[in-house]
């Protein structure tokens, strides 16, 4: 992290019993960049927060060994973009005083992690443990770098950043539309089996995966991991294995053509493929309330981007939504704004929403409104209330409110299918036996049972969030985005003629 002269270097400040070794690695390996502040007792590590909150320091991690939260809290209220870790001996995870200290901060939300001292010089382990933080801390101040998981933008934006938009000028084995987690992982399957594989997306890599600010219960990522980066990891892989992308662009229409696909891609370009898989996933919906459209984009917002979450130091918050989307935004907020609160139509948060992000929500006191809906709002400038209306009782209330996070939901984005493609009312794709099921032989009218995640077309697979009675979580749509690639190469074999 290249500081500029005129910049001070962040704080690294330690509240150990014993420092010694710690401070040492900490010198030798991150001396360079950060400033390493050894304090006393919990007390003067709080007091050293303060100080340098109130000089403009800025303290990039807090690392400590009490079960004392203070020093915890005080730093996420003074230095909201601030790493906290707890800082364990060798083997102490396994006294139950010491691992019931570390699960209880953790599930207070007071620490971010925990980190083993070091044991030798290098410590390889425990400077990856320290990097892991600097690294949180970094992407979660950054302010000139853009994410491959832009939320927008232009082609010409994204050739700027490296991303192709370009199109193959030959035909590709496999098309996957869309590069949510699903799509993704498809294409990191797919090209490492040796598919000629083209993804296209009409917006940002990630999906609506991508805004998740922590996923905390994805298999492998002990510490969480943002969804901004997961997306990261798997281009990365997909594009090393061989995998082609096509950012900010739309398909706007497809159809079958000598055994394969011919896809449309926006503005009026063809794309040849063997097989398709329908990754499209999700967007969310919006609230049709006039009273919000004059805000959108200033202080209402769909989804939340770490820049927009730091805009909302010491303000008062709304995210309307009861998923895990929203259970995520909401503690996001929670590290910059005054209060939050979580708008909810439902009684509880029990149907829709994961244990521990509940648990997480009362730890971090994010207020939680059930049984309610936003119906209004106003303001001069941006907005400043919104109107809140009980569905018990029907009443009314205006409360302050400096900024808006909507995350109601999602509808698939089906509507340019064909009307081969056999979809349910809310435009969900069927798959599999569904198909036979509601729509007989004239939907399917094969010899052989559909695949279970092949839709009535034929050759044209759906995975993830755009499916029918799919699981919405990523770790399930990866896992359908990795199964569909045996039944794209079932596909190809059947309908390609052998050499």
């Amino acid at each position: 992290m290249t500081k500029t002269p005129d910049r001070p270097r962040p704080l690294i400040l330690l509240s150990l019993e014993s420092p010694g070794e710690v401070a040492t690695e900490l010198e030798r390996r991150f001396g360079t960049d950060y400033r390493i502040v050894v304090t006393g007792n919990v007390a003067d590590a709080v007091g050293r927060v303060r100080e340098a909150k109130s000089v403009g320091e800025e303290v990039a991690l807090v690392l400590g060994d009490s079960a004392d939260a203070a020093l915890y809290v005080e730093t996420r209220r003074h230095h909201p973009d601030a790493r906290r870790g707890f800082v364990l001996a060798w083997g102490a995870w396994a006294t139950q005083q010491t691992s019931a200290a570390v699960l209880s901060l953790m599930a207070a939300n007071h620490i971010d992690y925990y980190v083993v001292r070091p044991r030798a010089s290098p410590d390889e382990s425990f400077n990856r443990g320290i990097t892991d933080f600097l690294r949180d801390y970094q992407r979660a101040t950054a302010t000139d770098v853009i994410d491959v998981t832009m939320t927008g933008g232009s082609v010409d934006l994204a050739r700027r950043h490296g991303l192709s938009t370009e199109l193959p000028d030959s035909g590709v084995d496999v098309a996957i539309v869309g590069a949510g987690p699903a799509g993704l992982a498809a294409a990191v399957y797919a090209a490492s089996e040796g598919l000629d594989t083209l993804v296209i997306e009409r917006r940002a890599v990630g999906g609506q995966a991508g805004s998740s600010s922590l996923i905390r219960n994805y298999l492998g990522f002990s510490r969480g991991v943002s969804g901004s980066e997961l997306a990261e990891r798997a281009y990365q892989q997909a594009w090393i294995f061989g995998a082609r992308f096509a950012v900010t662009r739309e398909v706007v229409g497809v159809a079958s053509a000598d055994g394969g696909f011919v896809l449309e891609v926006a503005p009026g370009e063809l794309v040849t493929a063997g097989a398709v898989v329908l990754a499209a996933g999700v967007s969310y919906r919006r609230l049709a309330l006039p009273g919000l459209a004059g805000f959108l984009g200033t202080s209402v917002f769909y989804g939340v981007s770490a820049l927009e979450a730091r805009a909302q130091t010491a303000r008062v918050v709304y995210v309307v939504g009861g998923g895990n989307s929203a259970g995520q935004a909401a503690l996001h907020l929670a590290r910059y704004a005054a209060s939050v609160s979580l708008v909810v139509r439902g009684p509880n948060l029990a149907a829709s929403m994961s244990q521990y992000l509940i648990d997480e929500l009362a730890a971090a006191g994010v207020g939680i409104v059930t049984e309610a809906k936003v119906v209004g709002g106003g303001g001069s400038g941006r907005l400043e209330t919104i109107t809140l209306r009980d569905r018990v009782t029907g009443r009314e209330s205006s409360v302050r409110c400096d900024a808006l996070f909507i995350t109601i939901g999602a509808a698939p984005h089906t509507d340019w299918l064909p009307p081969e493609v056999l979809r349910d009312r809310w435009g969900y794709v069927l798959t599999g036996a569904e198909i036979v099921a509601e729509g007989g032989r004239r939907a399917w009218p094969h010899e052989r049972a559909p695949g279970a995640l092949e839709t009535s077309l034929a050759g044209l697979f759906a995975v993830g969030d755009v499916r029918r009675a799919s699981i919405k979580r990523v770790a399930s749509a990866v896992g359908e985005g990795s199964v569909v690639v045996s039944a794209v190469h079932q596909h190809l074999a059947a309908t390609r003629s052998p050499l």
